[in-house]
């Protein structure tokens, strides 16, 4: 009952906006001399009314014609109810091409009523050949809709489309009957919704129970993943980190995160993610005794080892950001939310840290950074074949914002088989208020799957150092002082 509510909720909604399309019809409008150019470079929306009704009477329309209506479903300088009129027109005259550029931009839209009105007109007029638009759509976090997937417009399109219960299969169509290599990127994200709507069980027998084909690259390698190292990934990201490991990572490599991972407590290889290999690695490695520690053990040292360390004395101010962050830095206030492989990556930073070397490393880059007013400075930090740590300074990809990093591509490259991503807030000296990782630097958390380290200025002589992920979660460790 439930279900063919939502059903019906989803198509009175479309009856109205076909409604209103006919009120906007009858609206002011004034007639152009060239209905193309209006729609290319008018800003006045009676105008750009105007020429949607003057091609509306000069059916079958010029390819010209097509792209100007194109373009102003999606372009800046038209309101919702132009677009709706072009939506309209394009469904009837250029199907196709309609079909093509909203595939292509319109999780770029910036206009939320307009898509979620597209959603509602795609299920409510049974547009089955519109699915991808649906699942790029999907794709893309759209924080005013919110978390809950079955909540989303997109949902509501595929269960209008499929039927409510049926959507998980016209996904696993979508992604099995896409193109392996000239379509890698859709059926990436198609995977990603998958999991995001509780599928994950059936996408893990999908890679173990069935044969692959020798040209699907992507099922092959995830195949690999969860044969030999028991990970299956989730997100579009992660099938990145996962075709570059296999494409760079040597066999011993390979053998050294098994026999890694082999050492993991069986209840913590649940729901395992990639950034946890070059945490386990490390550990295996130089620090074997952490991987038999339980998560109880490991949060209660560390919180011991985080007591007298300043952790948590300074954090970044949120003003005007509250409904984009509302968490805390405090492990002791995080018990639920943090996980095992979170407590093994701290600790390791932690013993990182209290290295020399180290300190004078990042004192050294932290310097460099608050004279150079042209960007922030970032890296890579692993531990190199000798056993010592490595701060590895990249230079961004560009600059012109003493705020912002931009990773380059090397730091990705590089990134996929180290611990972790850092980079510095070290615009000025006193800077305590702005300690700890920032809104962007959730998002480019969130989208890398990556460990991340930042490293603040609090004082001349002293860094505060945060660990955080996706999720997010931050963990405030403390500060260090100036060799």
């Amino acid at each position: 009952m439930q279900g063919s509510h939502r059903l019906s909720v989803v198509r009175l909604g479309a009856a109205f906006a076909l409604v209103g399309l006919a009120l906007a019809a009858g609206a002011c409008t004034r007639t152009p001399k060239d209905p193309i150019v209006a729609l290319n470079s008018s800003q006045s929306p009676e105008e750009q009314r105007g020429a949607i009704e003057v091609l509306r009477m000069q059916t079958p329309l010029s390819d010209d014609a097509k792209r100007a209506l194109r373009r102003s479903t999606f372009a800046q300088g038209f309101n919702l109810g132009i677009r709706q009129e072009a939506f309209d027109l394009l469904v009837q005259e250029d199907r196709k091409g309609l079909q093509e550029t909203l595939e292509t931009n319109i999780v770029r839209m910036e206009s939320y009523e307009f898509r979620r009105w597209i959603m509602e007109q795609i299920g409510a007029r049974q547009m089955k050949d519109f699915t991808v638009v649906v699942v790029n759509s999907w794709a893309g976090p759209v924080p005013v809709w919110g978390p809950d997937q079955f909540k989303r417009p997109e949902f509501e399109a595929m269960a209008a489309l499929y039927g409510q219960d049926k959507v998980g299969d016209a996904l696993f169509a979508v992604m099995m009957e896409a193109n392996p290599l000239r379509q890698a990127s859709l059926r990436a994200r198609t995977w990603e919704i998958l999991m995001r709507i509780g599928e994950r069980d059936r996408l893990k027998q999908l890679v173990t129970s069935a044969a692959v084909r020798p040209d699907d690259v992507m099922l092959r390698d995830i195949k690999k993943l969860v044969d030999d190292l028991g990970i299956l990934p989730e997100t579009r990201e992660e099938l990145i980190w996962l075709g570059k490991l296999r494409q760079s990572a040597s066999p011993a490599y390979w053998k050294m995160a098994g026999e890694a991972l082999h050492a993991v407590p069986e209840a913590q290889k649940t729901n395992f993610e990639l950034r946890g290999i070059p945490v386990v690695l490390a550990a295996h490695r130089y620090a074997p005794q952490l991987l038999g520690q339980t998560e109880d053990q490991l949060y209660t040292e560390l919180l011991a080892d985080l007591k007298g360390r300043d952790a948590g004395r300074y954090s970044p101010n949120f003003t005007g950001w509250e409904t984009v962050s509302k968490g805390t830095e405090a492990l002791g206030t995080q018990r639920e939310k943090v996980r095992w492989i979170d407590l093994v990556a701290a600790r390791l930073a932690l013993t990182m840290i209290a290295d020399p070397a180290v300190c004078a490393r990042i004192f050294d880059i932290a310097d460099r950074d608050h004279q150079d007013k042209r960007t922030e400075y970032g890296g890579i930090v692993r531990i190199n074949d000798s056993g010592a740590w490595e701060v590895v300074e990249i230079r961004p990809r560009q600059t012109g914002s003493d705020t912002r990093f931009e990773a380059p591509q090397e730091l990705f490259d590089q990134g996929y088989t180290s611990l972790f991503h850092f980079h510095f807030h070290a615009q000025e000296f006193e800077g305590g208020a702005y300690a700890g990782p920032h809104v962007g630097d959730f998002g480019y958390a969130e989208s890398s799957r990556a460990n991340c380290l930042v490293f603040s200025f609090v004082k001349r002589d002293t860094v505060d150092v945060d660990y955080y992920r996706h999720g997010p979660l931050v963990i405030d460790l403390g500060t260090v002082k100036r060799p």
